[in-house]
C-alpha cells in the first residue's frame, strides 16, 4: 500500500473534493492491508486517516461559508438549478436567480468588492460565458447620489426573491472616470465608513466596462449581452447613445426627457420621482429605498437590512434632503419616511466592525453617541458628509477646471446645439478670482463642445442654502436672451432670479457672462435646467 500526504487545497478549489475522495481511496487499501501490519502501525495510519478526514471535513465546512472566496469558484464550475434553495439576506425565500445565488448571505461591501470584480475577471478570461448582463450607471456628474444609488440597486435587486428567475448579473458602474473618484469626498467619505474600499469598484473608464459592457461603438467583437438600467438620470449621454436601444429601465427624480421610449411608464421600469415641476423625492436612493422595503414587506418583513446597506442608503438622503431642513424646501415626505424606516429596520451592528480610514473617532463617536451598534445620530452623519463635499478650505484650493469639473452635466437640446451646466459650492466671487478662471472656462466649453455654459452656486449660511448662477457664452445675443427670460418669464418667477449688478457688463477674451442671485433655494439644477431647455427650444443657439 502507498502511502501519502496531500496538504489541504484551497477550499475553494475543486481539487478539495479530489483530495477527500483519495482519502476515501486510501482508507480502502488501509482496510484490505491492514492485517498484515504490526499493531503500533495500524494505530498510527487509523489516527492519520482520521486526522485527515477531519481536517478535510473543516476546510471543506469552512468553504462553504465563506462565500467571498467561494463565489468565483462557483461561478466557473456550477450550474445552479432554478429549483436550489439559497437563504438570502433580506428573504428566506427560494431564490433562482444566478446571482441571488452566488451571493448567499454576502454583506453589501462583500458584493461590491469581492463577488461582482472576480465574477467579470472570469467573464473577461472566457468568452465561452454565457448570461445578460444589466448595467447600473448613475449620471455624467456623478454625485454620491449618482454613484450610491447605482451600487445598492444592484445589492437590492440580487436580493429581490420576487424578481422573475433568469440568468442576469446585476453589474454596478461609478459613473465617473476612477481618477476623479478622490474629488466625490461625501461619497467616497460614506463608502469608507461601510468598510468599502472605492479601488475595488467599477469605472466608467475601466478595461471590462469600455471593451465589453459599455463598448464604445456597437460593432465591438467583444461585446457581451447586456441591457442598462439609468440611475439619477433619465437619457442616456451622448457618448453612449448607440446604446440606446439596450436601455430597459430608468430610477430617477429628474424631468423627464421623454427618451428611450420602449421602457414604458406602465411597465414599473420607468420610475421618474418628478411631477408639476418638482422632484416628488430629494434622492434616487429614496427610490432604491422605497424598492428595498416593498421586497421586504412581499417576502419576510420581519428582516433586519444589512447595516452597510442602510448606513449607505441613509447619508445620501440626508445630503439630498439637507437633513429634511424646512429652509432648504428640498425634502419630500418620502424621503422622511424612507430616512425613518432605515433607522428603525436596520441591523446597526452588521456595520459595526469596520474601520474607517477618512474619518476620526471624535466625528463618528459622534455620529454613533450610543455605539456603533446603535442607531446613529442623524444630524452628525448630515454633518460629516456635507462637511467632506462643501468643506470650503477644499474648495478653495481646487483648481478652476476642477471645479467646473466636478459636478457636470451635459444636457441635449437637439442634434446640434446643447447646454452644460457645472454645480459648485463657492460663492461666485471666489470662483470668479481663481487664477486663470477664464482661460480654464473658455477651454472646458470648447472641450463639452456646448452652445450655453452655466455654473451653478450654492454656499450655507447659518445651515441655510445661497444660490448663484453664472451664465457664459460667445454669443451676446443669445446670452442676453437666455437673461431676460430668468429675470421676466413667469415660468421662471418662481426661481426669484435678480441679476448681480457689479457684474452685468463682464465680457472677457470674446466670452460674454452674466451673474445672477438666486432668491429661491430649491431652484437646482434639477429646476434651472428644464427652464433654460424650455427657452432653448425656442432661440437658436450657436
Amino acid at each position: 500500500m502507498k502511502l501519502f500526504y496531500l496538504r489541504t487545497p484551497y477550499p475553494s478549489s475543486p481539487l478539495h473534493y479530489l483530495y477527500l475522495y483519495n482519502i476515501f481511496q486510501f482508507a480502502s487499501g488501509y482496510v484490505a492491508t491492514s492485517a498484515a501490519l504490526p499493531n503500533m502501525a495500524r494505530q498510527l495510519l487509523s489516527l492519520l486517516i482520521i486526522l485527515q478526514i477531519i481536517i478535510a471535513t473543516i476546510t471543506l465546512l469552512r468553504s462553504l461559508s465563506a462565500v467571498d472566496a467561494f463565489a468565483p469558484f462557483v461561478a466557473r464550475n456550477i450550474r445552479f438549478s432554478a429549483n436550489l434553495s439559497n437563504k438570502m439576506a433580506l428573504s428566506s425565500s427560494a431564490a433562482t436567480n444566478t446571482q441571488q445565488q452566488l451571493m448567499g448571505n454576502t454583506s453589501f461591501a462583500s458584493f461590491l468588492e469581492s463577488t461582482i470584480p472576480a465574477y467579470l475577471a472570469e467573464t473577461g478570461q472566457s468568452k465561452a460565458t454565457k448570461r445578460m448582463n444589466n448595467v447600473i450607471i448613475g449620471n455624467e456628474a456623478g454625485d454620491a447620489d449618482s454613484i450610491i444609488s447605482a451600487l445598492t440597486l444592484g445589492y437590492v435587486t440580487s436580493y429581490d426573491t420576487n424578481s422573475p428567475p433568469d440568468n442576469t448579473f446585476q453589474v454596478p458602474i461609478v459613473s465617473i472616470p476612477r481618477a476623479e473618484m478622490e474629488l466625490r469626498r461625501d461619497a467616497a467619505l460614506l463608502l469608507d465608513m461601510v468598510g468599502i474600499n472605492v479601488q475595488k469598484l467599477l469605472y466608467i473608464d475601466d478595461d471590462i466596462v469600455t471593451k465589453q459592457l459599455l463598448p464604445s461603438s456597437s460593432g465591438s467583437s467583444d461585446v457581451l449581452d447586456s441591457t442598462i438600467t439609468l440611475v439619477d438620470h433619465n437619457r442616456l449621454r451622448p457618448m453612449f447613445s448607440h446604446l440606446n436601444s439596450i436601455v430597459t429601465e430608468i430610477v430617477d427624480h429628474h424631468k423627464d426627457e421623454s427618451h428611450h421610449e420602449q421602457v414604458a411608464a406602465d411597465s414599473g421600469k420607468r420610475i421618474i420621482a418628478f411631477e408639476n415641476g418638482h422632484a416628488t423625492v430629494a434622492s434616487t436612493c429614496t427610490l432604491v429605498a422605497e424598492r428595498l422595503f416593498q421586497s421586504m414587506a412581499e417576502s419576510d418583513s420581519s428582516r433586519k437590512i444589512d447595516g452597510e446597506l442602510g448606513l449607505s442608503l441613509l447619508g445620501v438622503i440626508l445630503l439630498d434632503s439637507i437633513n429634511m431642513n424646512p429652509a432648504a424646501k428640498k425634502g419630500t415626505p418620502r424621503d422622511e419616511e424612507a430616512i425613518q424606516q432605515l433607522l428603525k429596520r436596520t441591523d446597526w451592528s452588521s456595520c459595526a466592525d469596520t474601520s474607517p480610514s477618512l474619518m476620526d473617532d471624535a466625528t463618528l463617536e459622534k455620529i454613533f453617541p450610543n455605539g456603533r451598534c446603535n442607531i446613529p445620530d442623524r444630524k452628525a452623519l448630515f454633518d460629516a458628509l456635507i462637511g467632506a463635499k462643501s468643506d470650503p478650505k477644499f474648495w478653495l484650493e481646487m483648481s478652476a477646471m476642477n471645479c467646473l469639473r466636478i459636478d457636470y452635466k451635459t444636457f441635449i437640446v437637439n442634434d446640434e446645439s446643447s447646454i452644460g451646466l457645472s454645480s459648485v459650492i463657492i460663492t461666485m466671487d471666489d470662483l470668479l478670482a481663481k487664477d486663470r478662471f477664464i482661460d480654464s472656462m473658455k477651454a472646458f466649453i470648447a472641450s463639452e463642445d456646448v452652445n450655453l455654459f452655466g455654473v451653478l452656486g450654492v454656499t450655507f449660511v447659518d445651515d441655510k442654502p445661497k444660490r448663484e448662477l453664472l451664465l457664459a457664452g460667445n454669443d451676446v445675443n443669445v446670452l442676453d436672451s437666455f437673461a431676460q427670460f430668468l429675470l421676466e418669464h413667469p415660468d421662471a418667477a418662481d426661481l426669484d432670479i435678480a441679476e448681480r449688478k457689479d457684474c452685468k457688463e463682464n465680457t472677457q477674451d470674446g466670452l460674454k457672462m452674466r451673474v445672477f442671485r438666486q432668491g429661491n433655494p430649491k431652484g437646482s439644477r434639477k429646476q434651472i435646467a428644464p427652464l433654460l431647455l424650455q427657452h432653448a427650444s425656442a432661440v437658436t443657439l450657436k
